[in-house]
């Protein structure tokens, strides 16, 4: 697209969606509790982060209802999925920020690109849950969390994780590294042990206490930790290692060729997530300065959430027909002449107060709303993103 206005970038601050959202959580009593990533829920809540939120599965039709209710949207995973996770976003329309939460009705972890264990932990997890008094949100037992955080690395192991151990990478380091040592101040060594020895063993436990003390836990303290428990939760695989390891691979090329082709659109952000109802193909019209502004700033906006095809021209309306019908958002900063299948869904006009202003829906006409092009770009690029939201 051309050069225009530069995408305004808000400071973070609490996200009022999510906010109404878990307060409606408490009032319906409804069983949940953020279960991973706890160090960084401030973050979550601002939406700058994702929401990874457990919920007890004898709740997930009233959730189901509360989220339609708070306007929350639940999107697919592009066959990028996990069993029992859901995807939904919500619309913050005094920020415009998107909020994120994947909804886990059971603990599936694992390997990347697989997450090939099912642990039955759900009920540990939910009746040992603590409120977050500065938050507002229930959270997991530090020392669970401590738990799951070191099993999880231990069986996402893989042979090129040894390699790069052996010339010096640490295998926990960055953020796993912060949360470790997070989590490593919360804990209680007596708890932690007496949470663990039910779920792992004797031996693990008394393991897992020394990788949670340790600055730098080694990735052989790891691999003793994933030859300890594999015989316990390998009854908790979901496939044999054949179809495992054929699973694992086709994600990780699919997740290749989708950094590659976004990288060439000039997207550093990538998603694969689609609109289940199909996709949307929305049009900016007006100066053209100005709807290209507009329309960066909505590619910039979805991208890291959902699939997204930037302003394809007239000579690829194939490929933005297929991008379309697949679930994917189009987004184009000017009208393209075309069959009557290739019509936006939606025209974002720019225009003056009299040539346009608020919602326009004629019978065989597409729906049309017109902004004031003279509003400064912070309050324009809202606007376009709430038209946007209310279309998908």
């Amino acid at each position: 697209m051309k050069r225009g206005l530069a995408p305004v970038r808000h400071v973070p601050a609490p996200v009022g969606a999510l906010t109404n959202l878990f307060d409606r959580l408490h009032a319906q009593q409804i069983r949940y509790c953020h279960w991973k990533s706890t160090e960084h829920l401030r973050a979550s809540l601002d939406a700058a982060l994702d929401l990874d939120v457990l919920v007890h599965r004898a709740d997930a039709r009233r959730l189901t209802r509360l989220l339609t209710d708070v306007d929350f949207k639940r999107f697919g995973d592009g066959g990028h999925g996990y069993p029992g996770v859901e995807d939904y976003l919500g619309f913050d329309p005094d920020t415009g920020r998107l909020s994120h939460l994947h909804l886990h009705y059971q603990l599936t972890l694992g390997e990347k690109f697989l997450k090939g264990y099912r642990l039955p932990w759900e009920d540990l997890v939910l009746d040992t849950r603590t409120m977050d008094a500065e938050h507002g949100v229930y959270v997991i037992d530090p020392n669970l969390e401590a738990l799951l955080l070191v099993t999880r690395a231990a069986l996402k192991l893989r042979a090129r994780d040894y390699l790069l151990a052996a010339a010096g990478y640490r295998y926990i380091r960055g953020g796993a590294l912060r949360e470790l040592r997070w989590l490593a101040r919360r804990v209680n060594r007596d708890r932690l042990a007496a949470l663990a020895r039910p779920l792992v063993g004797d031996e693990a436990a008394a393991l897992l206490s020394e990788i949670v003390a340790d600055v730098a836990p080694s990735i052989r303290q790891l691999r003793a930790f994933r030859r300890i428990v594999r015989p316990s939760l390998g009854g908790y695989r979901m496939y044999g290692a054949i179809a495992a390891r054929r699973r694992r691979w086709a994600r990780e090329l699919g997740w290749v060729w989708v950094a590659v082709r976004n990288r060439l659109r000039g997207m550093s952000k990538r998603s694969t997530r689609t609109a289940p109802q199909g996709g949307v193909a929305v049009t900016v019209t007006g100066p053209q300065v100005r709807a290209t502004a507009v329309a960066q700033e909505l590619i910039a906006w979805l991208s890291p959430e959902l699939a997204v095809v930037p302003n394809l021209g007239p000579r690829r309306s194939e490929e933005a027909r297929r991008a379309r019908a697949r679930g994917w958002i189009v987004v184009a900063d000017r009208l393209h002449a075309g069959p009557v299948g290739d019509r936006p869904d939606l025209i974002i006009h720019l225009g003056q107060p009299s040539n346009g202003g608020g919602r326009v829906e004629r019978p065989g006409e597409t729906p049309t709303v017109g902004l004031d092009v003279r509003a400064a770009p912070a309050i324009l690029f809202l606007q376009a993103k709430q038209a946007l939201w209310e279309c998908l």
